[in-house]
């Protein structure tokens, strides 16, 4: 992963525009799940009971990524010096163990079809819903998107990507609610299987993500190269060595010991660290870094270790 540019906007205005997304995601799976209910009420279609149980799924991810966020964005405290980030990791574990319940389910289900399949009723009122969803999704992927732009944040860049994935599933959907009113019952079965395995699949990626954020591990590959690049090119760094990064929520932690030289006084030494610190935090928005000055003499620095 590439490092993120600099938003242009405070770090009161992105707070604002995580709520509001938050919120809008949170509004538009409701939506659909009322919407979706009557449609399958009324037409039975298992196809469109996956596409419910997606949305309801959709509205438990959405109700833990807003929760998530917003205890997040508050400021770090005596008793959590490091901030609330890992909110939104423990908020995927448990949208991890959700899904996973509602996938299992909706296999069942569609085996029970499959097995002894039934007509699909009030198709035109779930195709009208089901467009409807896909609209709705369309508007609010790309509503996150431009909030991911400005704000970096995993957990709404999870919900979009999620949302997106939806759309394919949608177009599915209406596919099995077309054959099952021309008699091909059994392709409504098929897609709530498909459905629910792409679901079980998900849960794992949710929560493999979420462990990982909490075993703190490192940055992308990617992103710890370009912060040896810009700490390597800083005037009077000789070398550098124990790079270590992690994120927490949408902050990432940086720490590294640079090699300076000796005969530098603690005021000058003080300064180079504090430009340091300055060009990874440009390279790197929103980084914590802390950063350990190493004397060493010149010529006998070797780089990065």
């Amino acid at each position: 992963m590439a490092a993120r540019k600099p938003s242009s906007l405070t770090v009161s205005q992105q707070a604002r525009l995580l709520r509001r997304v938050t919120l809008a995601s949170v509004s538009v799976a409701f939506t659909l799940i009322v919407a979706k209910a009557i449609a399958w009420w009324l037409s039975g279609s298992v196809a469109l009971l996956a596409s419910l149980l997606d949305s309801l799924m959709d509205a438990a991810a959405s109700l833990v990524t807003l929760v998530a966020v917003r205890y997040s964005l508050v400021p770090a405290d005596a008793e959590h010096r490091f901030g609330h980030g890992k909110a939104e990791a423990l908020a995927g574990l448990g949208q991890a163990a959700f899904i996973t319940l509602s996938a299992l389910f909706l296999l069942s289900e569609g085996v029970r079809r499959f097995l002894d399949p039934e007509p699909v009723a009030a198709t035109g009122l779930a195709l009208g819903v089901m467009l409807l969803s896909i609209v709705l999704t369309v508007l609010l992927v790309q509503y996150q998107h431009r909030v991911v732009r400005h704000t970096g944040s995993t957990a709404v860049a999870g919900d979009a990507l999620h949302y997106a994935s939806d759309l394919a599933m949608n177009i599915a959907i209406i596919g099995a609610i077309v054959a099952a009113h021309f008699g091909y019952l059994r392709v409504d079965s098929l897609v709530a299987l498909a459905v629910g395995a792409y679901i079980l699949v998900a849960a794992w990626r949710i929560g493999y993500q979420a462990v990982q954020l909490l075993l703190d591990r490192e940055l992308p590959d990617e992103e710890r190269q370009h912060i040896a690049a810009v700490i390597g090119a800083q005037p009077g760094v000789l070398g550098f060595h124990d790079l270590r990064t992690r994120q927490s929520g949408r902050t990432r932690f940086v720490q590294v010991h640079v090699e300076l030289d000796e005969t530098l006084s603690l005021r000058e030494a003080h300064a180079r660290i504090v430009e340091i610190g300055a060009a990874i935090g440009a390279a790197v928005p929103g980084a914590e870094v802390i950063i350990h000055a190493d004397p060493v003499t010149p010529g006998a620095a070797d780089g990065v270790r």
